[in-house]
C-alpha cells in the first residue's frame, strides 16, 4: 500500500516518528520515485509535450506534405529522427529518463514516414489510392513494409535503451499490422469482416502471449514494460472475438464465458485491462439476452438484480478463501507476478 504525506503526518501526530524524520523520508521517497511516471505537473507536461510532437508527425500529417514526397521528405523525417535521438541523449546525460524515453518514442514514430518516402524515392511505393496521411485511418496491405520496418527499429531501440514508453508505438504498430497483414497474405483489398475478425483474434492471442513473456522476463520495480503490449493485445483479441458473427445461443454463451475468464485472469496477472474489456463483454452478452432472448420477459431484470446481490455476497466470503487458494497456488505462480502481487497488497 503506498504511503502518502498525510500518512507521515499521522505518524508524527502519533509520536511514532519526529517531524524531521518525516521530512527526510518524504525527500528520500521523492528522489527515488523522480523518474517513475506519476500524476505530477512536471510529468504531465512531459507527456503533453511528447504527445503533441508525436501526434504532429503521425496523426496530423496533412496532404500538403505530399508536395515533398520522396527524397525531400525522407531527408526531413531523417532529421527529425536524429533530433529525437540527440534530445534523448541530452536528457539521459541529465539523468532524466522520462523525457529521454518520450524523445526516443518520438524518433520511432517518425520511422514509418521515413520508410514511406524512402519507398517513394526508390520507386517501390505500392500503387494504391492512399497517401501517407491515410496511414492511421485506413486499412491497406501497402502499409506492411512500414510496419515491419518500425517494429525492427523499435526492437533495436528497446534492446539498447529499455524505455517502457517505446513499447507504445511498438504495440500500436502490432495492432495496425494485425489488420493490414490479412490483406497482404490473402492478396486482396476486399474487406471480409468475418475472416479479418478471426485473424485479429489469433493475432491478438500472439501479442498477449508475448506480453506475458515480457511481463515475466523484464519485470522491473519501477518500469512496467508490458503495459502497452497488454493493452493493444487485449484490444486486438477482444475486438476480433466480439466481431465474430453467430446466430447460435451456445456460441454467445461461450463468448460470455471467455469474458468472465478475462476478468478472473486480470486478478492473476494484476492487469486491469482484462477486467475492463471482460466486463464490457459480459454486459454485451447480458444486453443480448435482455433485448433478444428475453425481450418480452418481466422477470429477467429482477433475476439480474438478485444475481448481482448474490455475487456481492459470494465476494464477502471469497476474501477468506482467496488467501487459502493463494497459499496453495503460490509455488506455481511466476516470481515476477508474485512480486508485483505482493507490492499491490
Amino acid at each position: 500500500m503506498p504511503i502518502t504525506a498525510n500518512d507521515l503526518q499521522a505518524a508524527v501526530k502519533a509520536k511514532l516518528i519526529t517531524q524531521e524524520q518525516a521530512d527526510k523520508l518524504a525527500e528520500f521517497w521523492q528522489q527515488s520515485k523522480e523518474e517513475v511516471p506519476t500524476f505530477r505537473l512536471t510529468h504531465v507536461l512531459y507527456y503533453f509535450g511528447g504527445f503533441l510532437a508525436i501526434s504532429a508527425i503521425s496523426l496530423f500529417i496533412t496532404e500538403a506534405w505530399g508536395t515533398l514526397l520522396g527524397l525531400p521528405l525522407f531527408i526531413l523525417s531523417s532529421l527529425f529522427f536524429i533530433l529525437g535521438l540527440l534530445l534523448m541523449r541530452y536528457f539521459l546525460n541529465l539523468q532524466l529518463r522520462l523525457p529521454a524515453g518520450i524523445m526516443a518514442t518520438f524518433s520511432l514514430v517518425v520511422v514509418p514516414l521515413a520508410i514511406y518516402n524512402l519507398q517513394s524515392w526508390l520507386g517501390y511505393l505500392p500503387t494504391t489510392n492512399y497517401n501517407y496521411s491515410d496511414y492511421n485511418y485506413y486499412i491497406s496491405w501497402s502499409w506492411v513494409p512500414m510496419e515491419l520496418g518500425t517494429l525492427l527499429i523499435g526492437i533495436i531501440m528497446f534492446y539498447f535503451y529499455r524505455f517502457p514508453f517505446l513499447l507504445f508505438p511498438i504495440a500500436v504498430t502490432l495492432w495496425y499490422l494485425s489488420m493490414d497483414l490479412y490483406a497482404l497474405l490473402y492478396h486482396s483489398q476486399e474487406y471480409n469482416w468475418e475472416q479479418r475478425a478471426t485473424f485479429s483474434l489469433y493475432f491478438g492471442l500472439i501479442i498477449l502471449f508475448y506480453s506475458f513473456y515480457v511481463d515475466i522476463k523484464y519485470n522491473d520495480e519501477k518500469h512496467d514494460y508490458a503495459f502497452w503490449l497488454y493493452l493493444f493485445g487485449v484490444m486486438t483479441f477482444w475486438g476480433g472475438l466480439s466481431s465474430q458473427y453467430s446466430t447460435s445461443e451456445l456460441s454467445h454463451l461461450f463468448y460470455c464465458i471467455i469474458n468472465v475468464f478475462m476478468i478472473l485472469l486480470s486478478v492473476f496477472l494484476n492487469r486491469r485491462v482484462f477486467a475492463v474489456f471482460g466486463a464490457i463483454g459480459v454486459l454485451a452478452y447480458l444486453g443480448h439476452l435482455s433485448f433478444s432472448v428475453f425481450k418480452g420477459s418481466l422477470g429477467f431484470p429482477v433475476v439480474l438484480v438478485f444475481l448481482g446481490i448474490l455475487i456481492i455476497l459470494v465476494a464477502t466470503r471469497w476474501s477468506k478463501m482467496e488467501n487459502k487458494l493463494y497459499v496453495y497456488f503460490k509455488p506455481y505462480i511466476p516470481p515476477a507476478l508474485l512480486t508485483r502481487r505482493n507490492k499491490v497488497l
